[in-house]
């Protein structure tokens, strides 16, 4: 992190620009036409503007693999000096023609995107977020400078907001952006919250397509993360649920819907509950179903 940095509308515009030439309005018009708001981007932030203790545990990690003039080199980055825990929400991005490449990935950004993208580029993501990425990234590679992001995902990603703070990585003449070290965090209240529950418990929208299923679903279902799968609860789980209220009207009304199944568990009937309730997120109404098993 150092000091005299352009002004944050100042990184907007240059993002904006490596996008289109001459179209400074272009980053939230990006963003807008897919339902979502502008990404906030902070140039050379200050730990003040972290508002995440891994955020800034990460900064302070890297800050004691600086070189004598402030830069961190790429040969001096150590994965092995972060947390276990820290390095599921890590990347490590290098330049890769006009792209750029995941050197690593952490398996905690790959469950919840729902895709590990380890060896591939920002080309990868075909939609806005990928032109996002490759702009961010392309002028934080030019000027050498801290960069702390918050954009919104694709609705087909359960992510309320990402946040990312990109550290540039030097190579040996501490002039030249060669990578970058990068932690990514998933914002989500409601998704954190599910992930507590020792109930299995799936998220799907108003076509019962799913967007997300709790660490006790995966396991009870043998699932993969699925945030990019889009398929349905009855093909996931196999459980049916007819005649439902549309998601929008359950929010509404605070309703809630419940259900009693047999399913064969090990050879042995049990009966399943099944309780559907709704809730929203990013403006958008999801069911929240909440399966029990209670025995014979």
């Amino acid at each position: 992190m150092s000091s005299g940095a352009p002004e944050h509308e100042d990184l907007v515009d240059m993002i904006a620009e490596s996008l289109i030439p001459g179209r400074k309005d272009t980053l939230r018009q990006l963003f807008n036409s897919q339902g979502a708001r502008a990404p906030m981007v902070i140039w050379s932030p200050g730990f003040q503007e972290m508002h995440s203790p891994l955020l800034r545990r990460f900064a302070t990690v890297c800050e004691t693999m600086m070189d004598d003039v402030g830069h961190v080199p790429k040969h001096g980055f150590d994965l092995a000096a972060f947390e276990e825990g820290m390095r599921r929400w890590i990347m490590v991005v290098a330049p890769d023609g006009d792209n750029y490449r995941y050197e690593y990935y952490g398996k905690g950004i790959a469950r919840h995107y729902g895709r590990d993208m380890t060896g591939q580029t920002t080309t990868g993501f075909t939609n806005h977020i990928g032109q996002f990425f490759n702009a961010l990234y392309q002028v934080a590679q030019k000027h050498g400078e801290w960069v702390l992001s918050e954009h919104e995902p694709p609705k087909s990603v359960f992510v309320r907001v990402w946040r990312r703070l990109i550290v540039p990585l030097f190579g040996t003449d501490s002039q030249t952006v060669t990578g970058f070290a990068v932690i990514n965090l998933p914002d989500n209240e409601l998704r954190t919250g599910l992930e507590l529950m020792v109930d299995p418990v799936f998220v799907m929208d108003g076509d019962q397509v799913v967007h997300y299923a709790n660490g006790a679903a995966q396991r009870l279902f043998g699932l993969e993360p699925i945030a990019s799968q889009k398929r349905l609860l009855s093909e996931l789980s196999g459980i049916t649920l007819d005649a439902l209220p549309a998601p929008e009207d359950m929010l509404t009304r605070g309703s809630v819907e419940e259900t009693v199944q047999l399913t064969i568990k090990a050879g042995i009937a049990e009966r399943l509950v099944t309780t559907i309730s709704a809730a929203e997120q990013r403006g958008t109404a999801f069911y929240v179903v909440v399966l029990r098993m209670i025995g014979t």
